[in-house]
Protein backbone atom coordinates (compact mmCIF):
# COMPACT_ATOMS: atom_id res chain seq x y z
CA UNK A 1 0.00 0.00 0.00
CA UNK A 2 2.43 2.72 1.19
CA UNK A 3 6.00 2.45 -0.02
CA UNK A 4 7.69 5.48 1.54
CA UNK A 5 7.16 8.88 3.08
CA UNK A 6 6.65 11.34 0.21
CA UNK A 7 7.92 14.35 2.18
CA UNK A 8 7.95 15.94 5.60
CA UNK A 9 7.11 19.61 5.96
CA UNK A 10 7.23 22.43 8.46
CA UNK A 11 5.24 25.65 8.37
CA UNK A 12 6.99 28.99 8.45
CA UNK A 13 5.91 32.61 8.74
CA UNK A 14 8.89 33.79 6.65
CA UNK A 15 9.79 31.41 3.83
CA UNK A 16 12.91 33.34 2.75
CA UNK A 17 14.32 33.32 6.29
CA UNK A 18 13.53 29.62 6.70
CA UNK A 19 15.11 28.70 3.35
CA UNK A 20 18.24 30.63 4.32
CA UNK A 21 18.43 28.72 7.64
CA UNK A 22 17.91 25.25 6.14
CA UNK A 23 20.18 25.92 3.17
CA UNK A 24 22.99 28.04 4.62
CA UNK A 25 23.00 27.11 8.31
CA UNK A 26 22.04 23.42 8.16
CA UNK A 27 23.61 22.96 4.71
CA UNK A 28 20.66 21.19 3.06
CA UNK A 29 20.42 21.09 -0.75
CA UNK A 30 17.59 23.29 -2.03
CA UNK A 31 15.68 21.53 -4.82
CA UNK A 32 13.32 24.40 -5.62
CA UNK A 33 11.43 27.34 -4.15
CA UNK A 34 8.14 28.70 -5.52
CA UNK A 35 5.72 31.20 -4.00
CA UNK A 36 4.82 29.63 -0.63
CA UNK A 37 6.71 26.32 -0.86
CA UNK A 38 10.33 25.12 -0.89
CA UNK A 39 11.82 21.62 -0.91
CA UNK A 40 15.20 20.27 0.08
CA UNK A 41 16.78 16.98 -0.96
CA UNK A 42 18.30 14.77 1.73
CA UNK A 43 19.72 11.85 -0.23
CA UNK A 44 16.42 11.14 -1.97
CA UNK A 45 14.15 12.17 0.90
CA UNK A 46 12.30 15.48 0.80
CA UNK A 47 11.96 18.09 3.51
CA UNK A 48 9.56 20.88 2.59
CA UNK A 49 8.79 24.33 4.00
CA UNK A 50 5.37 25.94 3.58
CA UNK A 51 4.67 29.63 4.18
CA UNK A 52 1.67 30.18 6.41
CA UNK A 53 -0.06 33.30 7.73
CA UNK A 54 -0.39 31.96 11.26
CA UNK A 55 1.79 29.32 12.86
CA UNK A 56 2.06 27.54 16.15
CA UNK A 57 5.59 26.14 16.48
CA UNK A 58 5.94 22.41 16.54
CA UNK A 59 7.89 22.53 19.81
CA UNK A 60 5.00 20.97 21.74
CA UNK A 61 4.06 18.48 19.01
CA UNK A 62 5.01 14.83 19.13
CA UNK A 63 6.50 14.49 15.64
CA UNK A 64 9.74 16.04 14.44
CA UNK A 65 12.41 15.55 11.78
CA UNK A 66 15.72 13.99 12.80
CA UNK A 67 18.76 14.58 10.60
CA UNK A 68 21.62 12.09 10.73
CA UNK A 69 24.70 13.80 12.15
CA UNK A 70 28.12 12.14 12.17
CA UNK A 71 29.82 12.91 14.45
CA UNK A 72 27.03 14.56 16.37
CA UNK A 73 29.27 16.50 18.77
CA UNK A 74 31.03 18.19 15.85
CA UNK A 75 27.74 19.06 14.14
CA UNK A 76 26.40 20.59 17.38
CA UNK A 77 29.57 22.67 17.75
CA UNK A 78 29.40 23.89 14.13
CA UNK A 79 25.72 24.84 14.44
CA UNK A 80 26.21 26.59 17.80
CA UNK A 81 28.97 28.66 16.17
CA UNK A 82 26.36 29.70 13.57
CA UNK A 83 24.04 30.89 16.35
CA UNK A 84 21.68 27.90 16.39
CA UNK A 85 19.77 27.43 19.66
CA UNK A 86 19.75 23.91 21.11
CA UNK A 87 16.97 22.92 23.51
CA UNK A 88 18.58 19.57 24.33
CA UNK A 89 22.32 18.92 24.39
CA UNK A 90 23.73 15.64 23.11
CA UNK A 91 22.25 12.73 25.05
CA UNK A 92 23.36 9.13 24.68
CA UNK A 93 20.94 6.20 24.61
CA UNK A 94 21.33 2.51 23.70
CA UNK A 95 19.79 3.33 20.29
CA UNK A 96 22.15 6.26 19.55
CA UNK A 97 22.87 9.89 20.38
CA UNK A 98 20.32 12.69 20.08
CA UNK A 99 20.32 16.49 20.28
CA UNK A 100 17.47 18.94 19.57
CA UNK A 101 17.61 22.41 18.03
CA UNK A 102 15.04 24.99 16.96
CA UNK A 103 14.62 26.53 13.53
CA UNK A 104 13.76 30.27 13.23
CA UNK A 105 10.02 29.50 13.63
CA UNK A 106 10.51 27.38 16.77
CA UNK A 107 10.10 24.02 15.02
CA UNK A 108 12.11 21.25 16.66
CA UNK A 109 14.77 19.47 14.61
CA UNK A 110 16.58 16.47 16.00
CA UNK A 111 20.13 15.40 15.27
CA UNK A 112 20.81 11.68 15.45
CA UNK A 113 23.98 9.59 15.46
CA UNK A 114 23.57 5.79 15.31
CA UNK A 115 24.98 3.77 18.21
CA UNK A 116 28.50 2.39 18.26
CA UNK A 117 30.24 5.38 16.72
CA UNK A 118 33.04 7.01 18.65
CA UNK A 119 33.45 10.68 19.56
CA UNK A 120 35.80 12.71 17.34
CA UNK A 121 39.38 12.95 18.57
Amino acid sequence: MFKKIAFIHYGTLDLDRAVEFYQNVLGLKLMFKVDDWAEFDLDGQRLALRRVDRWEPEAAAGAMVHLEARPIELMVEVLKNKGVHFVHAVQEFPYGKLATLLDPDGNRIGLYQPPGEKKPA
